[in-house]
């Protein structure tokens, strides 16, 4: 159920038109660096593969689904070309809703997370790297459990441990990096009853450690250049990199549950 009035641009139904593109949850430029890259970068073909064969598990395709923070849509994207039914897509910022647009996605709406507008309206609510960008993540995971139909499934990405903290992390708009005990705890205190949890990403952690040295967070301002930076890397290492991510994808349930450079949950709502 819609419980506020929106209006239409572009055919997309606007909610909350106040929102700055300068939000410090997400800097709206952000968006066009990863339209960019999101359809060759080893870090996102590899998530966005963790992240469909940990859902396939659930039996969702069929579900009424509606991931928030899409960004650019990518990843509800991929999901329709697998087979999936009925996804909608919510995100603060218009701009990466008429990216959305572009790949064919029916229904996008823009909001904010913590003014959210639907009450019981989705059996299936998905969250890629979302969390980690509010600042009030009690108040955004207690909206989400709002927006579920009754035990409708709830599925979240974050990036994983405090010790990965580098300057990407601050670019981003990222609030913390989470431990499987953090993100459930929270979950379970909103409402939640989680069934799956995953670390991935975890064939890479020597190149995430490093990265926090060599890319170290100083705690100066983020600059418009640093907002701007594209994404690039090595065409030859991207490839190598891809392939470890898309082998380790598949071998994830038998690997240590211990650590990874991210974490994937399903939960409930109780």
């Amino acid at each position: 159920m819609i419980i506020e009035k929106f209006i239409e641009i572009d055919e997309i139904k606007v909610f909350h038109n106040d929102i700055n593109d300068e939000h410090p949850d997400y800097n709206v430029q952000g968006l066009d660096n990863l339209y960019n890259v999101e359809e060759k970068y080893f870090w996102f073909l590899a998530r966005k593969d963790f992240i469909a064969l940990q859902m396939e598990k659930y039996g969702l395709k069929q579900s009424k689904i509606i991931e928030i923070g899409a960004g650019t849509g990518n990843v509800s994207r991929y999901l329709l070309d697998r087979g999936y039914t009925d996804i909608s897509v919510g995100d603060m910022h218009l701009n990466g809703l008429k990216y959305a647009k572009s790949y064919g996605i029916k229904d996008c709406y823009q909001f904010d997370l913590l003014r959210s507008p639907f009450e019981s309206e989705f059996p299936t609510v998905c969250m890629f790297d979302v969390l980690e960008h509010i600042q009030n993540s009690h108040s955004a995971l207690q909206n989400v459990h709002k927006m579920l139909s009754k035990e409708g499934y709830l599925v979240i990405t974050v990036p994983a441990h405090g010790w990965l903290w580098n300057r990407g992390d601050a670019i981003a708009g990222h609030k913390k990096r989470y431990t499987r005990n953090i993100l459930i705890s929270e979950l379970k205190e909103c409402g939640f009853d989680p069934i799956l949890s995953r670390y991935f990403f975890i064939s890479i952690i020597p190149l995430l450690f490093l990265r926090c040295f060599v890319n170290k967070d100083d705690g100066s301002q983020i600059t418009k250049e640093e907002y701007s930076q594209k994404i690039t890397i090595n065409p030859l290492i991207n490839k190598i990199l891809s392939g470890i991510c898309l082998i380790e994808n598949r071998l994830n349930q038998y690997l240590p549950n211990w650590f990874g450079g991210s974490l994937l949950v399903v939960a409930r709502k109780t």
